[in-house]
């Protein structure tokens, strides 16, 4: 009797189906946690702090209400355009993910802070980062090239044999806003008002003498240096905060390239074109003189 039921067509079929059915249920996603929210106690209290964070109250219940409708809302909505694939090739969805794996692997090496240690070992290795500027004190004659054209450079000859004689540099240049004496400034302040070429000349000029022309933003200088005191390499003690700053910074950014790595060994890249043919892919946007669209 049972021999003759198994042998039955339709027996056969509904088997078939029996296994069909089966096969799909386990090898198929589990579409009941997609279609499934949960707002935890953690997402309301994320919501309320939101909502004070911006009105400096918290929120009434109607109001909560409204921020967990708005979540669920948004969640639908975000859930559905995943499905319909509407996060590809978007730049701005791209790059907020891309943010978001950044901050993810930076914080997958050890988050402890810096031993005295480390920090002074990476001060050591940076020394010069951190060094105290030079401090100067300089006097400054300013002349505009525009104003004194081609013969600028041999009435710079002739001032600067007679402010080395002990000429009084305030009978000589142009007027100008700046200050024709500088105090005991660092570099850095020096660089800050007149420009970075112009400190960095001013620094290596020497004491007790006029010297010029050094340039700046401004025109040319005459600059005598009465006093330099040389820079001196900082103590931890000086920048510690700028040195833990900068250690941390680069730990993220070590613990970041070392993820990226992990993952691109898993990766096989094609490039389909010489990187050296790029520029011939690049074309220039076509104009009515070149017999491009002209928008008609």
């Amino acid at each position: 009797m049972l021999r003759k039921i198994l042998a039955e067509p339709l027996v056969h079929f509904l088997v078939l189906g029996l296994a069909l059915f089966v096969g799909y249920r386990l090898l198929s996603p589990d579409t009941g946690s997609e279609q499934k929210i949960t707002v935890t106690e953690g997402t309301v209290a994320m919501l309320s702090q939101r909502h004070l964070s911006v009105w400096r109250r918290a929120p009434t219940q109607s109001e909560l209400k409204t921020l967990v409708d708005n979540y669920v809302k948004d969640e639908i909505l975000f859930r559905e355009g995943l499905k319909m694939d509407l996060d590809r090739s978007d730049p701005v969805i791209q790059r907020r993910v891309l943010q978001k794996l950044e901050v993810i692997s930076e914080e997958l090496s050890s988050s402890n802070p810096p031993s005295d240690t480390e920090l002074a070992d990476y001060l050591n290795k940076n020394a010069e980062r951190y060094a105290r500027p030079a401090i100067v004190t300089f006097r400054q004659v300013l002349f505009d090239p525009t104003r004194h054209g081609a013969e600028l450079a041999a009435e710079f000859s002739t001032m600067l044999s007679e402010l080395n004689a002990g000429g009084d540099p305030a009978r000589l240049g142009d007027q100008s806003l700046l200050p024709a004496k500088e105090e005991a400034a660092s570099l850095d302040q020096v660089a800050r008002q007149f420009g970075e070429e112009f400190a960095q000349a001013v620094g290596a000029l020497p004491v007790g003498s006029w010297q010029g022309p050094v340039r700046s933003g401004f025109g040319v200088h005459l600059v005598c240096v009465d006093e330099k005191l040389d820079g001196e390499p900082a103590t931890l003690g000086d920048v510690r905060a700028e040195v833990e700053r900068d250690w941390e910074y680069e730990r993220r950014q070590r613990a970041s390239e070392t993820f990226y790595q992990s993952l691109r060994q898993d990766y096989d890249v094609v490039i389909e074109v010489p990187l050296s043919d790029a520029s011939q892919m690049t074309r220039e946007p076509p104009t009515s003189e070149s017999g491009g669209a002209t928008g008609r």
